[in-house]
């Protein structure tokens, strides 16, 4: 029985699983979603803009160094910048061209005219050794090389943001090309790089070199002791990189991921929490709902039970202003009136089916005799040797039809009157005829509806043999848990698909109403006796057969 407290219990599992289906699960997946959504639109937008202020650095870089470059070779090539090492009176003129070249440039330098010993000659800047130092550990190799070429050269241990990030060094030849007379030298400033970094949250640049050597970084850590700039992206970085000047530089755009990422984690968090708490006040919500809602319900469900169960306790009346009661009273009234239908219809029901069953038994003997004496009198004329045995035969199966009026019989005296019954038809038709009969001797004495298997073998035969040169029955028993199987297969003519069809609208019909006899007699005997759960199924294929399936109940011997 189920408790009143299981039905509250189902109640509440429902209403808990409806709540969370319908409501909470949904609410979640759709905040999940969104969740998980914002933060790739936010990935996405930071990367563009990453990737769009790495064009953007990349492209003023690469558009200040080649126009310098293209005044470095304007200037190698100038009439005058030969003899400012040779007469003072052209540094003037020398010194405002170069002036001018640096203020047409939104990055700023620091210009040098140098000898070839690395003194100063033309500056923009303040004067000091460091042009000698150049000079010293620089210079003196260009000077070697005695090629117009430009130098690019950086000053590693300098990282203050207005320091030269990048020196630009060339040659200057007499006017003869033949020696080297002094340098130009452009000290490229860094402070004009710091728009690119200061003002954008979480983004860092680098320049470096096609190797890796850093000569720019607006920020110390991103690069290693030995000045070159580390693998980023293993430690929460994005980096977005652009090579210009003909790869001779190399700039990353770098935007710090960690925080963005440590947000997410903690969104998850929160919204695992938030999501836990729901489920939590739902269970609490459906179990005070359950608790309020389900009284009345619990005691009409609990009058049901007892109705299902038989033991009926009468009129339970519930209180006047629940909307249940006029539910509970139209139950009441439904189960006397059910009570007196079921007592009336009973004995009704009892007689009917005596009279049906006695009906429909009594139709098996003359049927059977009948093809049974036809088949007797055939054999006689093929066979008169074997006459008197198949008379033996048939008397023993006459015996069994007539000599027990009991209905049930046991399964093992049954497939015996299916045994001589085969064994007449087989004298018949001698090697056209093949059967075959598998049963478990612990079936053997399990109780069947007398003669149930008769007709159905009659059929296969009486229909089968006309139409195909060979015919073999094969007959089948088995038990599949409480129930026993007989399979009752020919290799016969078999049903047309349209046949077969109304065979089995006849079976699900409570009545008869055509000339299937044999098949429908067996099913509806079955059927009156054990209920709807048994009977007999049809299976055929036209030109190939047909397999009958009867289903019985298990019983032992003693009709337990």
């Amino acid at each position: 029985m189920i408790r009143n407290t299981s039905l509250n219990k189902m109640y509440r599992e429902k209403l808990s699983r409806s709540l969370l289906l319908f409501a909470i699960i949904p609410a979640i997946l759709v905040t999940g979603i969104f969740f998980q959504l914002f933060f790739i639109i936010i990935h996405e937008i930071s990367d563009r803009e990453l990737t769009r202020r790495n064009e953007e650095l990349s492209s003023f870089l690469s558009r200040e160094i080649t126009s310098y470059k293209d005044e470095i070779h304007a200037l190698q090539n100038h009439a005058l910048i030969s003899r400012v090492f040779t007469n003072d009176k052209f540094h003037t003129q020398m010194y405002k061209e170069l002036y001018q070249i640096v203020t047409n440039h939104q990055l700023k330098s620091n210009f040098y005219i140098a000898n070839v010993d690395g003194d100063i000659l033309l500056t923009n800047a303040y004067k000091n050794n460091a042009v000698q130092i150049y000079h010293d550990k620089y210079l003196t190799k260009v000077s070697k090389t005695r090629n117009k070429d430009i130098t690019f050269y950086n000053e590693k241990e300098n990282h203050a943001s207005d320091f030269t990030f990048l020196k630009m060094t060339a040659p200057i030849y007499d006017r003869k090309e033949s020696e080297v007379s002094g340098f130009i030298i452009f000290d490229l400033q860094a402070n004009h790089l710091r728009r690119f970094y200061e003002n954008t949250n979480y983004t860092d640049i680098v320049i470096t070199d096609p190797f890796g050597n850093q000569l720019f970084s607006s920020k110390r850590s991103l690069i290693l002791d030995n000045g070159k700039m580390g693998a980023l992206t293993d430690e929460g970085y994005h980096v977005v990189s652009s090579a210009i000047v003909d790869g001779e530089f190399i700039v990353h755009s770098i935007r710090y991921e960690g925080m963005l990422q440590k947000v997410f984690l903690f969104g998850f968090i929160g919204l695992f929490v938030i999501c836990a708490l729901m489920v939590i006040i739902t269970r609490l919500f459906a179990i005070h709902t359950a608790k309020k809602k389900t009284k009345s319900i619990d005691s009409i469900l609990s009058t049901i039970q007892d109705v299902k169960e038989g033991r009926y306790k009468g009129y339970n009346k519930l209180a006047e202003e629940d909307e249940f009661e006029y539910i509970n009273y139209y139950l009441h009234e439904m189960i006397l009136s059910k009570n007196h239908l079921i007592s009336k219809n009973k004995e009704i029901q009892i007689r009917k089916t005596d009279a049906e069953i006695k009906q429909l038994q009594m139709q098996f003997n003359p049927h059977f005799l009948f093809n049974t004496l036809e088949n007797v009198k055939f054999m006689i004329r093929m066979n008169p040797v074997s006459a008197e045995n198949l008379l033996l035969k048939l008397s023993s199966i006459l015996r069994y039809s007539i000599s027990n009026t009991e209905q049930d019989s046991p399964l093992k005296h049954d497939i015996k009157y299916i045994y001589d019954y085969l064994e007449i038809q087989k004298a018949r038709f001698d090697d056209r005829l093949n059967y075959s009969v598998d049963i478990p001797e612990e079936l053997g004495s399990c109780p069947i509806p007398k003669l149930i298997m008769q007709p159905l073998v009659e059929n296969a035969v009486k229909y089968g043999i006309d139409h195909v040169e060979q015919l073999s029955i094969k007959i089948k028993v088995s038990q599949i848990g409480g129930n026993v199987i007989i399979i009752i297969a020919d290799t016969g003519i078999g049903f047309p698909r349209e046949r077969l069809r109304e065979i089995r609208r006849l079976l699900r019909s409570p009545r008869n109403t055509s000339n299937h006899i044999g098949i429908y007699n067996v099913h509806r005997r079955i059927q009156l006796k054990y209920g709807h759960a048994f009977g007999v199924r049809v299976f055929s294929e036209e030109n190939r057969g047909s397999l009958l399936l009867i289903k019985l109940p298990f019983r032992e011997e003693d009709g337990k």
